[in-house]
């Protein structure tokens, strides 16, 4: 599969390259600095040119360390960069119980970074996004990114008075949050605006009887989207954005970039990396059980097979799996020009391991 030829983001004028690098490892305090520049190092000769980072991922680290990584790779003007508006970092010198918030999980949903000394604090209106978008420059080092996308308004992180306090602070008519994003990109400040979307461990039940794709669509209506982070709903094993989130991309020319294509670590290395961020399902393991044995029977690796799967859906600009070391962005590289057999395809759907409706390539 051609991972380099630019595709078109939806309607915008941003152009990335298929394969991207997603830099939410970087984040890792575990990951050191040294592997995170290679890392990078080895995305970029392997030609990709699309980064996607977050204030989130490390609470700052992961923009820093591919601020730092990047800038030793080419010219500004020879990559794609898109980090999030959603969450701003404010430092806590002295740790403050009261600022800590749980999601509906129970877990945190406000961190601190110890190292930093850095929290997370929650706000989508217009006042907070360009407080967001300039630390961002300023922890990347960059004079400009070239796209924004609203993170992480999910019933992982929000109750539903949370998650209606954000849409107040979208609104035009509220907080303003969507006209800035509008302005800055009809005003060229960013070429294209997107939406996070992810279906993991910590939201999968928000799924059932369509109340996240009411989200999707709620946030849609109040937005004018370019593109769509799809982070678990299209996966090899889990294709249930087909029902409305990415017919929702194609009626508005809305493009989807897919994060976690391998869902969450669990198909390339599942002794590492549960599925999806969470405890892996017994029902996911025997799904993965029965495509994993009909890859080895077609001499293909899974990774192989779920790269390709999700890049070959027509709404879908790029993917972007993480990498924490130059072997993992290599690794990436080498499964995306894989040959998959047209066979294996036809195999998987007759055995009812992948959704009729799903585009396969070729």
């Amino acid at each position: 599969m051609d991972g380099m030829t630019p595709r078109r983001v939806g309607k915008s004028a941003l152009a990335v390259t298929p394969l991207g690098f997603g830099a939410g490892p970087l984040g890792d305090p575990r990951v050191p600095a040294n592997d995170c520049n290679a890392a990078v190092a080895a995305a970029w000769r392997g030609d990709v040119r699309l980064f996607d980072t977050a204030p989130e991922y490390g609470i700052g680290r992961s923009e820093r360390r591919l601020g730092v990584a990047l800038a030793e790779c080419g010219e500004r003007a020879e990559y794609a960069v898109n980090t999030k508006v959603g969450r701003t970092l404010e430092p806590e010198p002295v740790r403050i119980e009261a600022h800590k918030t749980l999601a509906p999980d129970g877990g945190v949903r406000t961190p601190r970074d110890p190292r930093s000394g850095h929290r997370v604090h929650f706000a989508y209106d217009r006042a907070a996004f360009a407080a967001q978008h300039r630390d961002s420059l300023l922890r990347l080092g960059l004079p400009y990114v070239d796209s924004l996308t609203i993170h992480d308004v999910d019933y992982g992180y929000h109750d539903d008075a949370q998650i209606d306090a954000a849409l107040a602070q979208l609104s035009r008519r509220g907080g303003g949050g969507a006209a800035v994003l509008e302005e800055w990109r009809d005003g060229g400040v960013i070429k294209a605006i997107g939406l996070g979307c992810n279906r993991e461990m910590r939201n999968y039940a928000t799924w059932s009887g369509g109340r996240h794709e009411d989200l999707v669509e709620r946030i849609a209506d109040a937005v004018d989207l370019d593109f769509i982070i799809v982070a678990g709903p299209y996966t090899l094993l889990d294709t249930c954005a087909l029902d409305r989130v990415l017919p929702l991309c194609a009626s508005r020319n809305v493009g989807a970039i897919i994060a976690s294509p391998f869902a969450g670590g669990w198909l390339i290395a599942p002794e590492r990396a549960g599925y999806m961020y969470g405890e892996t399902p017994q029902t996911v393991r025997e799904k993965t059980d029965g495509i994993a044995r009909i890859c080895r029977d077609h001499g293909v690796p899974i990774g192989a097979v779920a790269l390709q799967f999700v890049l070959a859906h027509p709404v879908v600009a790029a993917a972007i799996p993480g990498a924490r070391s130059a072997d993992e962005a290599v690794e990436a590289q080498r499964l995306l020009r894989l040959d998959v057999p047209k066979d294996l395809w036809s195999e998987l759907k007759r055995a009812g391991l992948l959704d009729e409706r799903a585009p396969t390539p070729g």
